[in-house]
């Protein structure tokens, strides 16, 4: 364990293994929330102190991504970054974008949406095996690609990409990648130095609430036009005419959502308490334990074994998945799956113990 369970709100008794779907909220976030509201009731000084928190936080992921501060933006969700990028790009018919077939929909649906400007789809094949993934997804590029969208850590099967080899391939062809890093960061190192776009929601392994980031790596595109509102601009003399602001803050149309930003600001300075190689380990250790019990129930987990292709997930298909997930409840056990994905995650967090692994080995012998 590498966060006290005390620290969180309704871990007593519990074992919490669904940060994959929701984390718990830490004890210190009504702290922040009250920090947030005594601050509303200032007037301009108070939204001077919302746009420090909001600069605070930005450095601090930027931090964790190896980028500069102004690449960070704040957005409505992740699925809101990927529209705004999406929508940000020039696009001209015969262009081709590129993902996965069983990616996460909100990539899948904003590709498809192309199709109206000519743009063509490549949805290259699902594999189990990692590398064959990747290097399916390098075969599909063409001059042709301009945009690849990729989740670093599969939402369905936990896999991990090698997305620095992958961001290679995709600028020797002239286009870009998105990284969805929803999964990732938080639990195990994103050098993002290398990838022109991230995105990542902020309720899950961060220990935020649902808000999203995006990340736009200026050093690597230079320039983007996203939707506006008044937040992304200056406004000139001309009433019609505006001026882009220089950073990231483009893409946030209107105010970004304070309350959430009290909250991240206060998440990631309590998770960076310990290092991203400790919470990296721990999440990969108690993970195999995991694996070796479903292996041994005769359950063969989609995720790979290998340690480069995996996070914080494990999980396991199944027909069953909400039957049991509510079975689980019944023994304190907390887990996440659904009919759509036909799988169970098991996540592991830095509050998870060994004893809460412990406990799920025995419990997913009488469930399964």
């Amino acid at each position: 364990m590498l966060y006290p369970k005390s620290d969180f709100v309704g871990l007593e008794g519990v074992h919490h293994l669904a940060a994959g779907g929701e984390t718990p909220m830490l004890k210190s976030h009504f702290d922040a929330m009250a920090q947030f509201a005594a601050d509303k009731a200032l007037g301009m000084p108070g939204r001077e102190r919302f746009f420090a928190v909001r600069l605070r936080a930005a450095q601090q992921l930027a931090a964790m991504m190896s980028v500069d501060s102004g690449d960070i933006a704040f957005v409505g969700s992740s699925s809101a970054g990927i529209n705004q990028v999406t929508h940000a790009l020039q696009w001209q018919s015969g262009d081709e974008v590129v993902v996965v077939d069983d990616e996460y929909p909100s990539g899948r649906y904003a590709f498809v949406w192309l199709r109206r400007f000519g743009v063509s789809v490549v949805m290259p094949a699902y594999h189990p095996n990692p590398d064959d993934e990747l290097a399916a997804i390098i075969a599909s590029l063409t001059p042709r690609t301009k945009l690849v969208y990729v989740s670093h850590v599969s939402t369905r099967t936990g896999r991990r990409i090698d997305i620095n080899a992958l961001a290679d391939a995709v600028h020797a062809v002239g286009a870009h990648l998105i990284v969805d890093a929803t999964h990732s960061l938080g639990i195990v190192p994103v050098n993002a130095s290398n990838i022109d776009f991230v995105v990542c929601s902020g309720y899950k392994w961060l220990l935020g609430t649902h808000l999203g980031i995006l990340m736009w790596n200026r050093a690597l595109v230079d320039q983007i036009h996203p939707p506006v509102g008044w937040r992304s601009a200056k406004p000139t003399l001309a009433p019609d005419a505006y001026e882009l602001h220089l950073d990231a803050a483009r893409t946030e149309v209107g105010n970004p959502n304070f309350i959430d930003l009290y909250i991240l600001d206060n998440a990631l300075r309590y998770m960076n308490q310990v290092s991203i190689a400790d919470r990296e380990i721990h999440a990969l250790l108690l993970g195999e334990t995991l694996y070796d019990m479903f292996e041994s129930l005769g359950h063969q987990p989609i995720t790979p074994r290998d340690v480069r292709h995996r996070a914080g997930n494990i999980c396991v298909a199944t027909d069953r998945s909400a039957e049991i997930v509510r079975e689980a409840l019944v023994h304190s056990l907390v887990i996440w799956g659904d009919h759509d994905l036909l799988r169970i995650r098991c996540s592991v967090h830095g509050y998870v113990t060994v004893d809460d692994v412990t406990a799920a080995c025995k419990i997913f012998r009488t469930l399964l």
